[in-house]
């Protein structure tokens, strides 16, 4: 009867440590759909900021094709009181308009260069959630296996038992 005692006490045994590695697994799972909640959360945000970045520049581009049509027209000008500086010797009208071109130029190339910055800056943060989702999956995967393999391997210790 002893044997018998002892065989029983180690299926408890086995039987407790399964239940409790189910349960680890769970939590575990748990934890990583949480985390791939939160990515999938923090993913529609960032395309959010994404899509509104996205409008700002579709904005800041309107604004610089307005600009470009404003400095065409001030090129034009431009060219007209070069001719009249030439007739009248009026210098100074001319490079006062040319510094206003110039200084719009400027404004305008640092305006883009900013939009592209936060743009690049979304890009890369939202490639990382990407990145972070297909790891967590790749871990939730590994212990689903990790979990189905210990559970045959117990199962298997009960049917040579039987």
């Amino acid at each position: 009867m002893e044997p018998l005692a002892e065989e029983n006490r180690k299926l408890k045994e086995a039987m407790t440590q399964l239940e409790n590695n189910v349960q680890r697994a769970r939590r575990e799972q748990d934890l990583a759909e949480t985390n791939a909640l939160d990515l999938e959360y923090q993913k529609g945000v960032l395309s959010e900021q994404l899509a509104t970045t996205k409008e700002q520049l579709r904005n800041k581009s309107e604004q610089l094709a307005t600009a470009s049509t404003q400095l065409k027209d001030a090129s034009e000008q431009l060219e007209q009181l070069q001719k009249i500086s030439e007739q009248k010797k009026v210098c100074v009208t001319v490079e006062y308009a040319a510094h206003n071109c110039i200084c719009l130029l400027l404004a305008m190339i640092v305006v883009l260069v900013e939009q592209d910055l936060e743009l690049g800056q979304l890009r890369q943060a939202l490639e990382q959630l990407r990145e972070e989702k297909e790891k967590e999956k790749g871990r939730v995967n590994k212990l689903v296996e990790e979990l189905n393999d210990y559970r045959q391997r117990v199962k298997a210790q009960f049917d040579v038992r039987e």
